[in-house]
């Protein structure tokens, strides 16, 4: 797909990754309509040309209105909370909320979707394999994996159904470890973890990711329509824990020392996929960094 002056709804579009999304597709020429639970804190949203739609996850209806007329839907809106462990609400915001946006998509008429997963789908091991598209998932409806990973697999799972039923060509993307502007999970603790004087820095692999490195793959991928159908790793960069919290430190100033930990092998994934199909790029630790924290000024930014 062409995205210049293409109709692109993005629900979530407030949110952390939502931002870079909604900035990514304006940059590529697209028209961006940005899906929101309350337009007043997505104001920021209008230096890149964002129209807003409210709707919930809730409310099929209005969704369906906001999808009106779109060339495709970025599905974004999700739950995630590293504090929050509940089964209900998770199930509620993730399985049911993208049974909504993916019924309101074939019924406003929209026939190409990207949703937006995560690597937490796939069966975590303590061999040392590294982990591919076609790697072992877990059990949602089992409930394998805690409250989160299960109900995304669910949702991702549910994405293609209602896809293959409703006629909608949909590619997912599984993103880790996100980190980003605006972020509610990941910096606060981090920020926290930096001003202690001594703090543990675990040498295990672990594939932290840009915000701004998922939101290019997703203007990739709605650009390259041989993706329907399928889902990539778009994960994040072979290192250690140990290398991001060090590349941290030292983009920001922070004060603290690091003692080294080891701390098993961790996790490796392979994104050669995603770097083939749809041009994924994985920026060094310290430049996604110094990224975030010019994207934290420029995310605060309104129009008048």
């Amino acid at each position: 797909m062409e995205l210049r002056n293409r109709t692109i709804a993005v629900t979530g579009a407030s949110g952390m990754l939502g931002a870079y999304i909604c900035r990514a597709l304006f940059e590529a020429g697209a028209r961006v309509r940005g899906v929101v639970r309350n337009p007043q804190k997505a104001a920021f949203l209008a230096q890149y040309g964002v129209e807003l739609a409210e709707a919930t996850l809730e409310n099929r209806g209005a969704l369906s209105t906001a999808f009106r007329g779109c060339d495709a839907v970025v599905s974004n809106a999700a739950l995630y909370n590293i504090t929050d462990v509940r089964w209900a609400a998770n199930y509620r915001a993730n399985k049911e909320g993208t049974e909504n946006v993916y019924e309101a998509i074939g019924d406003a008429g929209v026939r190409r979707a990207v949703h937006i997963s995560t690597f937490g789908v796939y069966r975590w091991s303590p061999k040392p394999d590294v982990i591919r598209e076609d790697s072992p998932v877990i059990d949602g409806e089992r409930r394998e994996g805690g409250a989160y990973r299960a109900t995304k697999q669910l949702s991702e799972a549910l994405a293609f159904a209602i896809s293959d039923k409703r006629g909608i060509s949909t590619t997912a993307l599984r993103p880790a470890g996100i980190y980003g502007a605006r972020d509610k999970n990941l910096s606060p603790w981090l920020t926290r973890l930096m001003r202690l004087p001594l703090a543990p820095a675990p040498r295990l692999h672990f594939p932290f990711v840009y915000a701004g490195d998922v939101a290019q793959a997703i203007v990739g991928t709605l650009r390259n329509d041989a993706t329907s159908g399928k889902a990539y790793l778009v994960a994040g960069r072979d290192g250690t824990v140990e290398e991001f919290f060090r590349a941290w430190k030292a983009v920001t100033g922070a004060r603290t020392s690091f003692f080294s930990v080891p701390f098993g092998r961790g996790l490796r994934v392979d994104t050669s996929a995603a770097q083939r199909d749809i041009g994924f790029e994985n920026v060094p630790y310290e430049l996604g960094i110094q990224k975030m924290l010019e994207d934290e000024r420029s995310f605060s930014q309104t129009l008048s």
